[in-house]
């Protein structure tokens, strides 16, 4: 289940929303649980933050923070 604050702001913008619809689910449960953990007033600034930032990467059509690194080459 998606916040009504966390969807509103998702769906301003219609290129970041159908990103966000074509992520697997486990990638949008993952950040929506991650924006919105451990919400109150006092903590409200670090969510909106999270979310901006979220946004941006979606607009982008971009994940971020769940890929398992590569090792690398020699």
């Amino acid at each position: 289940v998606i916040p009504d604050w966390i969807r509103a702001a998702l769906q301003q913008d219609e290129q970041v929303w159908r990103n966000f619809e074509a992520f697997p689910h486990f990638y949008k449960r993952l950040k929506v649980m991650w924006i919105s953990e451990n919400l109150s007033p006092s903590r409200q600034a670090e969510a909106d933050k999270r979310l901006a930032h979220f946004i941006k990467m979606t607009a982008q059509g971009k994940r971020y923070g769940t890929e398992p690194m590569r090792e690398k080459e020699n």
